[in-house]
């Protein structure tokens, strides 16, 4: 077998490299993700907990907490 080589694609890993993102939930009140449905948008602290506007937080408390919040199944939870 001969030697094997991987395509790097710089600008396809370029928004993980960001070491500080936000969390973010999506709730539909109406339980429907249609786009005329109301949406609203909460954004999550570092403990977890709703704050008034977006955080900044590192990467792995941010991942941290989407998984919590993933797990309580509250709605679509989005780390930017």
């Amino acid at each position: 077998m001969g030697p094997v080589f991987l395509a790097f694609d710089p600008m396809a890993t370029a928004s993980l490299c960001c070491p500080i993102r936000r969390v973010v939930v999506h709730v539909y009140p109406g339980s429907s993700k249609a786009a005329s449905e109301p949406r609203l948008t909460l954004f999550f602290g570092r403990r977890g907990k709703p704050v008034l506007k977006p955080r900044l937080m590192p990467l792995r408390v941010a991942q941290a907490v989407a998984l919590q919040l993933q797990a309580r199944r509250v709605g679509t939870v989005s780390v930017l």
